[in-house]
């Protein structure tokens, strides 16, 4: 981070500073006591299982230059000198912060992806293409929500050229409030489906809050749509921007892709853009990944990254982690895709991992979690659609995963052909007892069931 003062914080965030120099010097910014450095100015922010202020002595302890507050503390003889900012709301104050600090990063380009599936892969393409030819900085690990998204950007240095930042949600205006702060030029809408419907309620209200990305582009934006995805295209028809680039699988998209085969490493395909056509290679499978890289592709082609620098970043994405990450052990093809899930990428995946020649395909698969109303039809469908992609094997982890084996028997699975498990250990349990050199092994399942734990004990 550029270096700041208290003063200038105070005033970003309309706050005031009630105790120590205003002229302290702040080199950086943190909401968690336990990583807390040196220079830091830390907001106390209260959450539903935990208060900020409670941490203070242990933030003065490891040197915090400065102290956002919403309420008066006694910082002790120790803290006593330490610029204390008094704000009404402490998480406020950090994405008013942000928004004065994206202000100082002058010249800066930001491109900001969101969508139901897809976004995070989506922006570590977009970063690996786009920085073969720009200083370039992307959203850390999925930093995108409400405090993600302001500590991301006042982490830059104003050294890089573009930023690539991913927008999650999970209400609506939540979109509007990041787009708000970070100021994007450039908009990717990846996809929409059933997610977060417990808070959000319908598909619509998802292509609603995904919209308020556009919306907040200026009259010069860039929106780059998923041509293929109903919701998405219809965004297009109100869009009031610049331009807009359609991206899929059909000749009507402005950009799309064709003769896609999948190889042993990976995937190739032939990509139209006018009167350009450039055989791609990627190093991951799966049609989502092509969709994935064709929105990169389109970010890319608009900020003049060649094609053969294109190519060469496809085959070099620092990927985040738990998505797709290949594993061998003992002759066995281990895919931890494990970060998330919901009905739209829970079929992706499994269609990819179908893709893979192995000897079985053996799918173990937990809950998809916040779905409200849709819980058990999604669970119900998704087995149906288990049996349709000829699964060899189906483990599911956790009661409500259970629905998932109904579906799957409904529609014709053998029930010799389901194991069906309480948690974690016993999946690997019924994993250890199954698996057989040659086969391909998808897990999946959504964050609050940590199955990555079932990757670690099998590897």
């Amino acid at each position: 981070m550029k270096k700041l003062t208290a003063e200038f914080i105070a005033k970003s965030i309309s706050g005031k500073v009630i105790q120590g120099s205003p002229a302290q010097e702040i080199t950086g910014v943190s909401i968690d006591s336990r990583s807390i450095k040196e220079g830091d100015v830390f907001f106390a922010i209260k959450g539903e299982k935990f208060d900020g202020h409670d941490f203070l002595a242990e933030c003065i302890e490891k040197g915090a230059s400065a102290l956002v507050v919403e309420r008066i503390v006694d910082t002790g003889d120790r803290g006593r000198d330490i610029p204390l900012i008094k704000v009404e709301d402490c998480t406020r104050a950090l994405q008013e912060l942000a928004r004065a600090y994206r202000f100082l990063l002058k010249g800066l380009k930001v491109i900001a992806i969101t969508g139901s599936a897809g976004k995070t892969t989506t922006k570590d393409i977009i970063a690996s293409l786009v920085g073969r030819k720009y200083r370039t900085r992307k959203t850390r690990g999925n930093l995108n929500n409400h405090y993600g998204l302001p500590l991301t950007l006042l982490d830059f240095d104003g050294e890089e050229e573009v930023a690539v930042l991913e927008m999650g949600m999970s209400q609506l205006g939540e979109i509007s409030l990041l787009a708000d702060i970070a100021r994007p030029e450039i908009a990717v809408i990846t996809n929409v489906g059933e997610t977060h419907l417990e808070t959000l309620l319908s598909v619509e209200n998802v292509a609603k809050g995904k919209s308020e990305l556009i919306s907040s582009l200026p009259a010069t934006g860039i929106a780059i749509l998923n041509y293929d995805n109903d919701y998405v295209r219809e965004m297009g028809q109100v869009f009031t921007g610049k331009k807009i680039i359609y991206y899929g699988l059909t000749e009507e998209a402005d950009l799309y892709a064709d003769n896609i085969t999948t190889t042993r490493t990976g995937m190739e395909f032939n990509v139209h853009y006018g009167n350009e056509v450039e055989k791609i290679k990627m190093d991951r499978s799966g049609l989502y990944n092509v969709y994935n890289a064709l929105a990169a592709i389109a970010v890319a082609r608009q900020l003049g990254i060649s094609w053969q620098e294109i190519k060469e970043g496809l085959l070099e994405v620092d990927y985040s982690s738990l998505r797709w990450d290949v594993q061998e052990k003992d002759g066995v093809t281990i895919i931890n895709d494990t970060y998330n899930a919901n009905p739209l990428s829970m079929e992706a995946s499994i269609a990819a991992a179908g893709e893979i020649k192995g000897r079985r395909l053996i799918l173990a698969l937990g809950a998809m979690l916040e779905l409200g109303e849709r819980e058990k039809p999604a669970h119900l469908s998704l087995g149906e659609y288990v049996y349709e992609k000829k699964a060899d094997l189906l483990i599911t982890v956790g009661e409500t995963a259970g629905l998932i084996a109904e579906g799957a028997i409904k529609k014709g699975m053998a029930a010799s052909q389901i194991v069906e498990c309480l948690n974690n250990q016993e999946a690997v349990e019924a994993l250890r007892n199954h698996l057989q050199a040659g086969d391909i092994l998808l897990v999946k399942g959504s964050r609050g069931l940590k199955m990555e734990e079932i990757v670690r004990a099998l590897v």
